[in-house]
């Protein structure tokens, strides 16, 4: 029965405030341990609270965490978290609970694990089934210049599904390097975990019949006497590998890929953990140690509905009842993308939606439930997902691969080899294009580069929900070849009503402000064409309106694909010396939108060597990797906000 905490009233952490540090955990008894572990799990919800945050993932990992520091020295051992969106517990051990109030906002603490950050941070992590990969890489580093440190790996049951991790374990197994492979098994990841392992676990947790045999032939070989003969020993150790291989015995899978396997165990008793740390750390192969947790473990609300509470914004901890009704939510471009797949695939049967286990993070839980038997979970399977649409597509079916940015970068192969060569007709809906709050790891600014180089590729982006809807139903109807569309994660821009589906040319631009464009022109002074791609739209729209303010005009052009070029508008553009191309785009610079306009002006001018040309600037986000904090925030550090887009312009014309 789980104890769930009052949130009453702001705790007293006694203990935890006695540690500073990892060491200080072995000098407290397992009684104690148990006390902090109540205290860490108050923590953590008061100040998810307030920051937000991974919030689940990280209450249901406490013992564990707590049993790692004191059997293992870090940072001397190396600790390797996958994801790292579960690592709460382990930054306030090792001297980061002072600031975690500061979690995921802008300077503040990293929702995730960061060597930049601490020396116990192992290895940057954001990305799922990373880590055993990692361990192994260590652990040969380690051998090759003679040292003696332990290398953990931590990887949920969700993360063991990914094949980077099955491939890493198949290696494991053949080199058999001396690393701990913590299995924290909650049958979730984003969203409950699905596929034949996932499976397979379940079986473990629910049969133990093989154990119970193992223990007694165990018990009756230790009453034998040692005189007995050789022919009886090999009986003996036949019956034991028969009773291995008969029976459905937990962690043979791993045993017989050369990993010994442990569990499982209750992975909320910190005293069970801790003892069977201390058995396996001395060994020298490789070791999986099987934990049950439960996602959200002392916190109710979390406990009910581990889905709803894996990552969440700042939240009230007690119920207040709202004086008025409250508005209904803003609709995401996420809702009006899955809302505008239900209603496509009543009206075109051969629609099948994907994804990689963000079925509640992108909407598609809302498909699913509408079109069950055509609507594929395939967990965290990236490249799977892409290379299994492309099958779909080739017999005849429209798949649409809804993904985040930072995912669809582990599929970048498949993306080219099975969909591009073919050009077949899948729809990728990628979501959280652009800057989101979660730092380097997630942020999702480089897809527009590395798609729109790829032959037979279509890269858009919808200014608007209704052109997001009018993009998807156009492409549904003509299956042309591969599309990708990107979206924000934002509200999106008028979506309280729509307009029945159009079909569009989504590869023509659309001017939306002709302000300049006509006017006489100052020799003193350029007219500037805004040409902005995606959600940029808005931000012109509004930099439009404050420079109105200051007297200047602009022209607006929503440049909605990033490739094809709409050729005839822009070569206009570019041919006219008297006018300053300014390209919008929240995504990298270097390769993305603004510069195919500039291999566009260079190819122009190879054509026409004696004409001039327009001058063109680039806004979006420079060579870097952005760190973590408030979209509004990130955008305006990377001159993209509004203000930013507004002081550019008013320079361009000095």
């Amino acid at each position: 029965m789980s104890t769930v905490m009052s949130t009453s009233c702001q705790p007293v952490l006694t203990l935890l405030e006695s540690i500073s540090g990892p060491g200080d955990l072995k000098r407290l008894s397992n009684q104690q341990l148990a006390k902090l572990a109540e205290e860490i799990r108050q923590a953590i919800v008061q100040s998810v609270a307030k920051t937000g945050g991974h919030l689940a993932s990280n209450l249901g990992i406490v013992e564990i965490t707590l049993a790692l520091h004191r059997v293992f020295d870090s940072p001397q051992d190396k600790l390797i978290w996958d994801v790292g969106h579960q690592a709460y517990v382990h930054k306030m051990l090792t001297g980061r609970r002072d600031n975690f109030s500061t979690l995921r906002q802008y300077k503040g603490l990293s929702g995730f694990i960061n060597p930049f950050e601490s020396e116990h941070d192992s290895f940057l992590a954001g990305h799922s089934s990373t880590s055993i990969s990692l361990a192994a890489g260590m652990a040969i580093a380690r051998d090759h210049k003679g040292e003696n440190h332990k290398v953990v790996a931590v990887i949920g049951d969700g993360g063991l599904t990914g094949g980077m991790a099955l491939e890493a374990i198949n290696h494991l197994g053949h080199i058999q390097k001396d690393v701990i492979i913590i299995l924290n098994d909650n049958e979730m990841s984003i969203s409950e975990n699905v596929g034949g392992f996932s499976q397979y676990m379940k079986r473990i947790k629910e049969t133990f019949f093989y154990q119970d045999i193992k223990a007694k032939i165990d018990q009756i070989e230790g009453q034998l006497d040692q005189k007995l003969g050789p022919g009886v020993w090999q009986l003996i150790s036949a019956v034991k590998e028969q009773a291995k291989q008969r029976f459905d015995t937990p962690g043979i899978v791993f045993e017989k890929l050369g990993i010994n396997y442990t569990g499982p165990i209750d992975g909320h008793d910190v005293g069970a953990m801790i003892d069977v740390l201390s058995k396996i750390k001395d060994q020298h192969a490789p070791q999986i140690l099987h934990v049950i947790t439960q996602k959200g473990k002392g916190y109710a609300p979390a406990e009910e509905d581990a889905i709803k509470y894996h990552g969440v914004s700042a939240f009230s901890l007690e119920k207040i009842e709202p004086l008025v009704a409250p508005k209904p939510k803003a609709k995401t471009y996420s809702d009006v993308f899955t809302e505008t797949l239900v209603e496509l695939a009543a009206i075109a049967p051969e629609v099948v939606a994907l994804t990689p286990a963000t079925a509640e993070g992108s909407g598609l839980v809302k498909f699913g439930k509408a079109y069950p038997d055509r609507f594929f979970d395939v967990g965290i399977c990236e490249q799977h997902a892409v290379t299994m649409a492309a099958g779909m597509a080739k017999e005849g079916l429209t798949p649409v691969v809804s993904i985040y940015s930072t995912f669809l970068q582990r599929a970048i192969d498949q993306v080219i080899h099975d969909v591009a060569i073919l050009n077949l007709p899948v729809i990728f809906g990628i979501d959280r294009g652009g800057l989101v709050e979660d730092g380097e790891t997630h942020q999702g600014v480089f897809d527009i580069a590395f798609l729109r180089n790829l032959p037979n590729f279509t890269v858009v982006a919808p200014k608007d929900a209704q052109e997001l809807r009018n993009i998807l139903y156009t492409a549904v109807k003509e299956r042309k070849g591969p599309l990708a569309v990107r979206f924000p994660r934002d509200k999106a821009v008028d979506a309280e009503s729509f307009a029945p589906f159009e079909l569009i040319d989504y590869t023509k631009w659309e001017m939306l402000h002709n302000g300049a464009f006509n006017c006489k022109i100052d020799s003193k002074a350029n007219n500037v064409v805004l040409l902005a791609y995606g959600a940029m739209v808005e931000a012109a729209k509004q930099a439009r309106i404050i420079l109105q303010e200051k007297g200047i005009e602009i022209t607006l052009i929503n440049a909605r694909s990033a490739k094809p070029l709409d050729s005839e508008m822009l070569g206009k553009l570019i041919a006219d010396p008297s006018l300053t191309l300014v390209t919008l785009e929240e995504g990298c610079v270097s390769g993305g939108f603004g510069s195919a306009v500039l291999e566009f002006a260079a190819q122009s001018k190879m054509t026409r060597p004696t004409c001039g040309q327009s001058s063109i600037y680039c806004l979006g986000v420079n060579d870097q990797f952005v760190e973590h904090g408030a979209r509004q925030i990130l955008l305006d550090l990377n001159g993209l906000s509004p203000q930013k887009i507004a002081e550019f312009v008013a320079c361009c014309r000095k």
